[in-house]
């Protein structure tokens, strides 16, 4: 049996003529015919029977007919579920990233994912980045975020990196500044990080341009910084993310471009022994789409 067969007798069985089956699939009457008769031939009865130039339903045909109108609804059921699984979600996406992503940025983010696919089972853990790193290259996440100089073999990696800004508050006399420099800062109190890789190319920049920094205080983390900045305690720089996210439009503080540039760079990270698969290629690009909505322009390489 082919389907175009059943197509032919389940449309002259529903509307009852050749003529009415034809216009209905596009046919022409003849070929509506043809196929009657070679599935008659092929099954071994007749479905119809012609009563006074009316074709009838034959007591096999009517039975045939509800079978065929299982498979049918088996059909339909099928494409319907094709397209449950085309506009969800199944699976899961299990991320591990350094603190300052995993405090503000990622949880927005992921959110959104998760309101995009429905049925996705997630996780979102905090570490430092080389715990990251280790994780990512024993395959135990799908996705990393690492602040780390380099990366070693074991993971697929994409360098990211943008710059940082300077934050002030929001009673700052910088505050009519549109790009703050070291010179700018001289004389006012400033918060640092704790020493990493970030924070000594800012102590470069204020080295090189002679200007000694009131600092006021050292903290360990961005999101620290920025709390304090808005408490009016001082300026600093950090990175972007930072800046913009850790407490939203009720931060108190005011974010300014800062030169010379500070570059601010970390890696995202996939097992290498695992195909990447759609849903995290899907993440991936809604990280880089939110980033450019939020104004923070990240520049991505492998």
């Amino acid at each position: 049996m082919q389907f175009q067969q059943l197509n032919a007798f389940k449309a002259v069985y529903e509307l009852g003529t050749v003529t009415a089956a034809a216009d209905y699939i596009h046919i022409t009457q003849p070929a509506v015919s043809r196929l009657i008769s070679s599935l008659e031939r092929n099954i071994g009865f007749k479905l119809f029977q012609r009563v006074k130039g009316r074709l009838l339903p034959s007591e096999k045909g009517k039975a045939f007919y509800i079978e065929v109108s299982k498979a049918y609804s088996a059909l339909e059921s099928l494409s319907e579920s094709a397209s449950d699984i085309k506009k969800s979600s199944f699976g899961s996406l299990h991320i591990s990233a350094f603190p300052m992503l995993s405090s503000n940025f990622l949880p927005k983010l992921l959110g959104k994912f998760l309101s995009r696919n429905k049925n996705l089972h997630s996780s979102l853990k905090t570490y430092r980045s080389e715990e990251v790193l280790r994780r990512t290259a024993l395959q135990s996440c799908d996705i990393g975020f690492a602040l780390l100089p380099e990366i070693t073999e074991g993971v697929t990696s994409i360098k990211v990196e943008c710059n940082c800004v300077c934050i002030l508050p929001q009673d700052s006399p910088l505050a009519d500044h549109t790009v703050i420099t070291p010179k700018d800062l001289e004389g006012h109190a400033i918060i640092s990080c704790e020493k990493d890789h970030t924070q000594r190319q800012v102590d470069k920049a204020f080295h090189k341009a002679k200007i000694k920094r009131n600092e006021v205080a050292e903290v360990s983390l961005a999101i620290a910084i920025a709390n304090l900045v808005s408490e009016g305690v001082g300026a600093s720089i950090v990175d972007p993310f930072s800046a913009k996210y850790f407490t939203g439009e009720s931060a108190g503080i005011l974010v300014k471009e800062f030169r010379p540039s500070i570059p601010f760079r970390f890696f995202i990270l996939l097992p290498s022994l695992r195909a990447k698969s759609e849903i995290v290629d899907q993440f991936i690009e809604l990280f880089f789409q939110e980033a450019k909505d939020a104004g923070i322009e990240l520049i991505r390489s492998k």
